[in-house]
């Protein structure tokens, strides 16, 4: 083979590489990529030394929640992985929490904390009927608006609000190849301001570098 074609073809292959790292997908995650990803829960007692147990989720019981969403939600693509559980991990302070403590809103939680606009549109979808006859019996009241935070507090439901939010309510951040790329802190930032409308901090970036390193090495 010449050097001309042979250095063509390295040309060629170094082109296409970041894009086939952008595109990079997983049908599930395992436990390993998980303890690595969020440490504190590796252990089945973890739970225990946190002040709300009751709410708190080890990772050999969210691995299962989170590879349910992965399939139902069909959020293959590593990059929007990795930015759902970094997201949850700071959300939730690392699967402790399952509602809003402080201020303590009414309504808001799930490990992304959805505000309660997001958790009623979330319930009505994944449970309608109990939903409605929920919302029917208390009005617009704290209490109901609990009620139907409530509904959507199990693993599955409460891991599976951060997909259902991508997919749902901000779908342009979905299957979309130029938006959460794998290993894109950049992208990352993007998504949690004006896809999430939150706050950035040091702390979100530091999540996620340590969720990316999970999955990429």
């Amino acid at each position: 083979m010449k050097l001309s074609a042979f250095s063509g073809i390295m040309v060629g292959i170094a082109s296409i590489l970041p894009a086939l790292c952008a595109g990079a997908s997983a049908s599930a995650i395992t436990l390993e990529q998980l303890n690595q990803a969020v440490p504190s829960r590796a252990s089945d007692g973890s739970c225990a030394a946190v002040s709300t147990p009751s709410e708190c989720t080890t990772n050999s019981r969210a691995v299962t929640a989170i590879n349910h969403a992965i399939t139902k939600y069909g959020v293959t693509s590593t990059g929007e992985i990795a930015a759902l559980i970094a997201l949850m991990a700071y959300e939730s302070a690392d699967w402790q929490y399952n509602i809003n403590h402080y201020p303590g809103r009414p309504g808001q939680g799930t490990k992304a904390m959805l505000m309660y606009d997001f958790i009623e549109k979330y319930a009505q979808q994944v449970h309608q009927s109990e939903t409605t006859r929920v919302l029917i019996s208390g009005g617009g009241s704290d209490a109901a608006k609990n009620s139907v935070r409530e509904l959507v507090l199990d693993d599955d439901d409460s891991f599976g609000a951060a997909f259902w939010y991508l997919t749902t309510q901000a779908s342009a951040y979905h299957n979309n190849p130029a938006k959460l790329r794998a290993g894109n802190a950049d992208d990352f930032k993007e998504y949690i301001v004006s896809g999430v409308n939150a706050g950035w901090d040091d702390k979100r970036m530091s999540i996620w570098s340590q969720v990316n390193s999970a999955f990429h090495g």
